[in-house]
């Protein structure tokens, strides 16, 4: 999309249009999809048992309506039944041709149109017939379950793979991607394959959504991880970007593949998907305190909101275990302007056990940062008990308290140490 205008404007005629759908089928079982750009691209709408299909590619349109379920044939090449009508249109250049199956009894009756004009019964005008069907098929993913179990019947993965060569769009090749993992256990020869295909798509919600079949019904080898993080490097969508790091962040990660997933997720520019992502990557029990320190660094640079970056360092309080990573969280808070944020954040950190006094000490003394002096107490009162077992805290605790400027809340925070304002 070429502005954020032109993507709510399209995503809210997606939802009149299944409005509209739904009031006039009387069926709340809508589905709608749009890939709609310039003109071109993938409309496919399913409400019951209705549904509209449309594809435009330069000088290519497929468009295909049906009522009632249909059944391929055995090959999946042809309409074995329909329980109503099926029509599909395709227009090349000045050419169009239509076929419309429909019930007859026992049979299903065939109609051939070309430029408006029904064709003769024959031999051609059934290769025509098969012709347009096999396209409609190849151009929606319509059925992708049915004609994979039939290519897998007739061959091995490698059929489908080669039928996905013929498919028209990322809509389609990501159905067919779909039911080829749920359908098969794929060799790593056979990912790296699908894969080759998934790097020739386009289609941000598409890539993710084929990606995440794979991960989700094939055991893919550490060996190809490398490959399908490249592939992802061509998403540009925050939220698709978002989903695919928490994918990744679900594999075991080395030193190989996390600077990798990590380059995937400083591409975020939004701050949520930003944030999200990043907490995905820092529950993983193997990433490092390096990952760490590295994720809070880039959310230093990269988020503007207070509360997403609080929540982000909220999660990371595992990590504070040595220098480097303690310094970036430390830089993390500093970049907060809002002092309930901040305060916050240290309330949330003086809960961790474990933490080292070193670690203790350089989070009372960045309680200073708080202007705000209720906030500034609030926050240093959350290592009161810590300063307490530690002459050095202790001291740490009482240089940050003499800072606050209201005689109440400098009261408050040294009585929480035991300590009066007089002593």
């Amino acid at each position: 999309m070429n502005s954020l205008r032109s993507l709510s404007i399209l995503v809210g005629g997606a939802l009149m249009i299944a409005v509209l759908y739904g009031i006039a089928f009387g069926d709340k079982d809508t589905n709608v999809s749009f890939d709609i750009e310039d003109g071109e691209g993938v409309r496919h709408i399913v409400s019951g048992d209705r549904g509209e299909f449309m594809l435009r590619d330069d000088d290519l349109t497929i468009e295909a309506s049906w009522r009632g379920d249909y059944e391929l044939s055995d090959d999946g090449t042809d309409i074995a039944s329909v329980d109503k009508r099926l029509e599909i249109t395709r227009k090349i250049d000045d050419t169009t041709e239509r076929a419309v199956f429909e019930d007859d009894g026992d049979t299903v009756e065939r109609v051939f149109y070309r430029d408006h004009v029904k064709q003769d019964e024959g031999a051609a005008t059934d290769d025509a017939v098969q012709e347009i069907l096999l396209a409609f098929l190849r151009a929606s993913g319509v059925k992708a379950d049915e004609r994979v179990s039939i290519l897998m019947r007739n061959g091995t993965a490698a059929a489908v793979l080669d039928e996905m060569k013929l498919l028209y769009g990322d809509h389609a090749r990501q159905r067919y991607i779909s039911a080829l993992t749920e359908q098969a256990d794929l060799s790593p020869e056979d990912i790296r394959s699908l894969m080759a295909i998934i790097s020739e798509m386009e289609s941000d919600h598409d890539i993710r959504r084929a990606i995440d079949a794979v991960f989700e019904n094939e055991a893919v080898p550490a060996s190809e991880l490398p490959m399908m993080i490249a592939t992802a490097r061509k998403v540009d969508s925050d939220y698709d970007l978002r989903r695919l790091v928490e994918i990744f962040a679900d594999q075991e990660l080395d030193d190989s593949t996390t600077p990798l997933i990590l380059d995937l997720l400083e591409s975020i520019e939004g701050d949520h998907d930003f944030r999200r992502a990043s907490e995905e990557l820092l529950e993983s029990q193997s990433l490092s305190s390096a990952g760490a320190a590295r994720i809070l660094t880039a959310a230093a640079e990269q988020i503007e909101s207070d509360h997403d970056l609080r929540l982000l360092l909220s999660d990371s309080v595992r990590f504070l275990t040595d220098d480097v990573t303690t310094d970036a969280w430390l830089k993390a808070f500093s970049a907060m302007e809002s002092d309930h944020d901040k305060r916050v954040a240290l309330e949330e950190t003086g809960e961790t056990r474990d933490l080292s006094h070193g670690t203790i000490a350089r989070l009372i003394n960045i309680t200073r940062e708080i202007e705000s002096d209720h906030d500034h107490r609030r926050a240093l009162e959350a290592f009161a008990s810590a300063a307490m077992q530690a002459p050095s805290l202790m001291a740490a605790y009482k240089a940050s308290a003499e800072t606050i400027d209201s005689d109440h809340d400098r009261r408050q925070a040294l009585e929480a140490i035991g300590e009066s304002a007089d002593d």
